[in-house]
């Protein structure tokens, strides 16, 4: 496995002091199948999430990507006219559950706050592709039975979720300012964590696993254990 980067760095001329930033490109490619994590009913999806964005404009583009058919107790892709996406936060929450996890073996003291302070992925809507081209529906819909135990003892419900099947990919740019603390090492670690980990809903069960490989200027870094 090899986790020596050399990305892109960027100058940024703020207020007069400079911003520097190293870019990477990554492709994930989902080895097990992915499972849909977005509410499917706007009035959750508003409580929820919604409601967190920091710009309204921002709101109204995740309410405009629910399927216009909702369906109770399931949960989906967002999704436009080129196809199911993730956001980006998406992949950001992966990186800080990774970070929060693993904060002592890496050595590095409030490592989720400085993953939302330092790192920035890119673009907003990262898009799943097959074979170069655009997933635009699920592959079908996976249910499952929730258990939990409750008040009134064991419970037992029906949930559902919009599935994409393996292999599938998505691809997205990982901008990180230049700090003393978190280096672009530290996102291969955060991300062979996520590998083992997955990323969706149901990722506990398995689902979402994938392999990852770098892209930087004219040469590609795999990682695929």
């Amino acid at each position: 496995m090899s986790k020596t980067a050399t990305a892109k760095k960027t100058e940024k001329q703020e207020g007069g002091a400079k911003i520097t930033t190293v870019k990477s490109e990554f492709t994930l490619t989902f080895t097990e199948d992915i499972l849909g994590s977005w509410p499917s009913r706007e009035d959750i999806l508003t409580r929820f999430i919604s409601s967190k964005a920091p710009a309204e404009w921002l709101a109204d583009e995740e309410r405009e990507s629910l399927p216009e058919d909702a369906v109770a107790n399931r949960t989906v892709f967002p999704r436009d006219e080129n196809g199911l996406h993730l956001f980006n936060f998406h992949v950001k929450g992966l990186l800080k559950e990774a970070g929060n996890t693993l904060k002592q073996q890496l050595k590095i003291k409030n490592l989720r706050s400085k993953i939302d302070n330092y790192v920035f992925i890119h673009p907003r809507k990262i898009y799943i592709t097959r074979d170069g081209k655009p997933v635009t529906e699920p592959d079908d819909v996976f249910e499952r039975p929730l258990r939990a135990q409750t008040m009134q003892g064991p419970r037992v419900a029906l949930t559902a979720s919009e599935r994409v099947k393996a292999p599938a990919e998505i691809t997205f740019t990982v901008e990180l300012v230049e700090n003393d603390e978190i280096a672009m090492d530290t996102i291969h670690t955060l991300l062979d964590f996520g590998r083992l980990k997955g990323m969706g809903q149901w990722r506990n069960g398995g689902y979402g696993s994938f392999t990852w490989k770098e892209k930087e200027k004219e040469k590609e870094k795999e990682n695929n254990s």
